[in-house]
């Protein structure tokens, strides 16, 4: 199963600097133990904020449109930086990513908000309840 997942930079609300990160994973566990490993988990744990899973060609193709579209407010298109969007919450993202499968008609569905936000402590429970989409 992959996935693309939403999170707002954990930072942002000591700069006041809105940005959120939109990736796509099908190594779910590995990807947010790499965001974790950025932080101590006294100051911050690791999330994503909103989830949507689907076949691996639709996830890609998701990534891409909204690459695409708003190429314009991502800083830069270096290692690790490729996937902020600026000036973005993640509200905002989820109403233009279920547009953008709306409009497309892409196979993805968006996860229940009782898994929101997903960390590492509801991972293993997730990836069981969603082992067959």
């Amino acid at each position: 199963m992959k996935g693309l997942y939403i999170f707002r930079c954990p930072i942002a609300k000591y700069t006041g600097k809105i940005a959120s990160k939109v990736g796509i994973t099908g190594s779910w566990w590995a990807r947010l133990s790499g965001y974790q490993n950025s932080y101590s988990k006294h100051n911050h744990t690791a999330c994503f904020d909103m989830v949507y899973v689907g076949p691996n060609k639709a996830i890609e193709q998701l990534e891409q449109v909204i690459k695409t579209r708003y190429n314009w407010s991502i800083a830069s298109d270096k290692g690790g930086e490729s996937e902020w969007i600026d000036n973005y919450d993640v509200a905002d993202l989820e109403k233009i990513i279920d547009d953008i499968i709306d409009t497309f008609k892409y196979k993805i569905t968006k996860v229940d908000k009782k898994w929101l936000p997903l960390t590492k402590d509801t991972m293993a429970e997730f990836l069981l309840a969603h082992q067959n989409t």
